[in-house]
């Protein structure tokens, strides 16, 4: 294949994607929650969403007849997490030879609050948490979840019926672990010169901090692979955007950011971006960019007490050629 020809399959490819993008949006939302719901954790929530996605859309293709986008969604979720669960500890409940129970699916049985929900997200058997998550919480009824999960409706009530029990049994009391701090002073230095470099909003002392076949993700959208391919995209666009943009050190569930700010809407201080760096031998040898990750930005933002800028899904679908922002 000609680069002429491989750089007309790869725009045919991402025109396909902003469709799946604007098919998919209205029910984002919902999938993201649902997947923090399983995880118990927003890294782990935006890489399952990402996985759901992806899957999604390569195999949308081979269906051959019309489907609800929300439950495939929903689906495509539920047994990616249980496959990943699957392989991590090989410890599950067989749905498949559990008993039939027709179960009460209403009044005092259900969940009484999100915070038991919560609760439930960190000891329930992996297959119940999903079960009890998509019926309690996403209204999805027992023969839909059946459907998600190539079983009886039975076997759902069943499920149903234990994890609710399960949840009678609970404490109720948890450690808050889920919390997001900033203006933290970086471990290193070479934290403390990418800052200064990206506040003072200088695009050549940025790659001389880079690997020169630094990779750079930026979340659900676009891939770079080297600081020359950055230089022509990520930061052109970075450069040129208008307004104060500064990135303080922080944490995020366990994990070091740089949380990216931004002065908008009359507000002096919101978050519009994380960015997380791995480093090695002194350099930036990658980084994940989530800028296209809005229920990520706005779960952060809640947990830092600010506002939150989006973006949206996409660069397509949210600036110009230009990189100015679409009205």
């Amino acid at each position: 294949m000609t680069d002429q020809n491989l750089e007309q399959f790869e725009k045919s490819l991402r025109d396909l994607r902003n469709r799946f993008v604007l098919l998919t949006s209205p029910h984002r939302p919902a999938l993201w929650s649902f997947c923090l719901k399983l995880t118990g954790s927003p890294w782990d929530a935006e890489d399952l969403l990402q996985d759901t996605l992806l899957k999604a859309f390569s195999r949308m293709a081979l269906l051959g007849q019309a489907i609800d986008v929300k439950a495939y969604l929903f689906r495509v979720a539920s047994n990616t997490w249980i496959d990943q669960k699957r392989h991590l500890k090989a410890v599950w409940e067989d749905l498949e030879g559990a008993e039939d129970v027709t179960a009460p699916e209403s009044t005092g049985a259900q969940v009484e609050s999100r915070e038991a929900m919560e609760i439930l997200v960190s000891t329930l058997p992996p297959r119940q948490r999903v079960i009890l998550l998509l019926s309690d919480m996403f209204d999805f009824k027992a023969q839909e979840v059946a459907a998600m999960l190539n079983t009886t409706e039975g076997a759902i009530k069943a499920a149903l019926h234990r994890a609710r029990n399960a949840l009678k049994k609970i404490q109720t009391e948890t450690p808050d672990l889920h919390r997001a701090r900033t203006g933290l002073t970086p471990p290193e230095s070479l934290i403390s010169r990418y800052i200064e470099a990206f506040n003072k909003r200088d695009a050549e002392a940025l790659v001389a901090l880079l690997d020169k076949e630094a990779v750079n993700e930026i979340v659900g959208d676009w891939e770079e692979h080297g600081t020359d391919m950055m230089r022509k995209s990520s930061l052109t666009y970075w450069s040129q955007e208008e307004g104060r943009i500064w990135v303080e050190y922080g944490i995020l569930f366990g994990r070091p950011v740089l949380f990216g700010f931004r002065e908008h809407g009359g507000h002096p201080k919101v978050l519009a971006e994380i960015l997380s760096l791995q480093t090695a031998n002194d350099r930036v040898v990658g980084q994940k960019w989530y800028f296209f990750c809005p229920e990520l930005l706005e779960y952060a933002a809640n947990l830092l007490g600010v506002p939150a800028r989006t973006w949206g899904y996409t660069f397509d679908l949210a600036f110009n050629e230009d990189g100015s922002p679409k009205s």
